[in-house]
């Protein structure tokens, strides 16, 4: 006889005879184990589909769907929405005040950042790390506190480096680093009404894999001794759950953090043009959903925020076609209030259910890869079905002023308060304010 099972992105075929080989065991395992997979994110993502009130292009290249009044079928479960701000644009954000949409439609706003050095101070070595510690003390920031917990948000600090010397030196001195580190948060948190802590350590490999879990332990425990009150959230990579060989072992750092933030952007293939963040691939690759499925398996689901981009990725191309081979393997960033401003026609990738825009700039052909409200609201509505406690956005004042994009991200529905803020007293600093403005876009970069 012959045994066929369809994987849905392959076919295995056993041998004629009464036994297998070990070999011809192992394959048919792996046959079905991918069988099981695709099944699983297929049915994630037509169940997030069919909560969505659009009717999504069937022929790749076709013209994306527009944004309807209504986004949702029916809003959404109640979920968090948990916002990045820039510290260069918190200023017009505290212009605008607690109705700024921003504000009003987050449940928690993270300012980034602060950037921690190997020996757990908070250094300014860089034009960003003294900015984004250098505004904490001007009358903006104390504007843009005031307006988010009259608004009932939550406002985290955001601790930040990608320096692998840093978190080599905090991850083996983790006990040491991490008093000292926990004091000079507390001191900001208490300075400036902070409401919890955001870790943005960006790492690579597995070197510092049980050394950062150390870390968190030992800081979510100062924290939560100092204030139980106080939140920690901890970024981590949209591969992280799939690999014991990445940097964030996610099933030991969710025992000591409150949520942990998924970065699921920057999983563009590196040799074509594709999507920054692919609701879905048809190879089984890296995806919004793939990444879920993975995660459920590795932690509360309640802990997870699905973290999404509110800007777009930008290739040189060799031909104008959607999957074209790049010209150079480095995507420049762009935001969506930039590609929305352009006016240039959308077109659907249906494989990853995302927008992208062709142009010929220079004599070469260009393609910008983006999400837009259809496309959030697809991923919202998969963070729905996964019952994950709600969605992020790296961020805020990107999608420059398009409501619709916010409301991808609400599911229709008020987006509820994480916690009652809290009334720290302020005091102010003598810190000097910054001299200038950085406007570069940070990129995230994937182990």
């Amino acid at each position: 006889t012959v045994l066929i099972i369809a994987a849905g992105i392959g076919t295995f075929v056993a041998p004629r005879g009464p036994s297998l080989t070990p070999a011809q065991i192992a394959a048919r395992a792996e046959a079905a184990r991918l069988a099981a997979l695709y099944a699983a994110e297929r049915a994630g993502v037509q169940r997030a589909e069919r909560l969505v009130n659009v009717a999504l292009p069937s022929r790749e290249g076709a013209i994306a769907p527009a944004t309807p009044a209504k986004l949702f079928v029916h809003p959404l479960s109640r979920h968090l929405v948990v916002s990045f701000v820039l510290y260069w644009t918190m200023p017009s954000l505290a212009a605008a005040g607690s109705s700024a949409p921003d504000i009003a439609d987050s449940s928690e706003l993270i300012y980034s950042a602060v950037c921690v050095g190997a020996d757990g101070t908070i250094v300014t070595s860089s034009v960003d790390c003294a900015n984004g510690m250098n505004d904490l003390s001007t009358a903006s920031f104390a504007s843009f506190m005031q307006a988010a917990h009259s608004s009932g948000d939550r406002v985290l600090l955001s601790l930040q480096t990608i320096d692998p010397i840093v978190i080599h030196a905090l991850a083996v001195h983790a006990s040491q680093r991490s008093k000292i580190l926990v004091t000079n948060l507390l001191n900001l948190v208490h300075a400036y009404g902070f409401d919890g802590i955001n870790l943005d350590i960006e790492g690579r490999g597995s070197r510092d894999r049980s050394g950062y879990v150390a870390l968190v332990r030992d800081i979510s425990a100062a924290l939560k001794a100092a204030d139980p009150h106080l939140e920690l959230i901890a970024d981590t990579y949209p591969q992280s759950a799939a690999t014991s060989t990445d940097f964030y072992d996610v099933t030991h750092l969710a025992r000591y953090v409150d949520k942990l933030f998924v970065m699921a952007y920057q999983m563009e293939n590196g040799t074509h043009s594709s999507a920054n963040s692919p609701l879905a691939s048809p190879t089984l690759g890296w995806s919004d959903v793939q990444t879920l499925i993975q995660y459920q398996h590795a932690v509360p689901t309640n802990k997870i925020i699905l973290g999404l981009p509110f800007y777009g990725l930008s290739f040189a191309t060799t031909t104008k076609d959607p999957g074209s081979p790049l010209v150079s393997d480095a995507p420049g960033a762009t935001l969506y209030s930039a590609i929305f401003a352009a006016g240039r026609t959308a077109r659907w990738d249906v494989a990853s259910a995302t927008p992208f825009t062709v142009f010929k700039q220079n004599g070469g052909w260009h393609q910008d890869w983006y999400d837009d409200p259809v496309s959030l609201a697809l991923k919202s509505a998969l963070a729905t079905v996964f019952h994950t406690a709600g969605v992020g956005v790296w961020a805020m004042s990107m999608e420059g002023d398009s409501p619709e994009m916010l409301s991808a991200l609400s599911g229709g529905s008020w987006p509820p308060p994480a916690a009652p803020a809290r009334p720290y007293p302020r005091r102010r600093s003598a810190l000097c304010l910054p001299p200038s403005r950085q406007t570069v876009l940070p990129l995230r970069y994937k182990d």
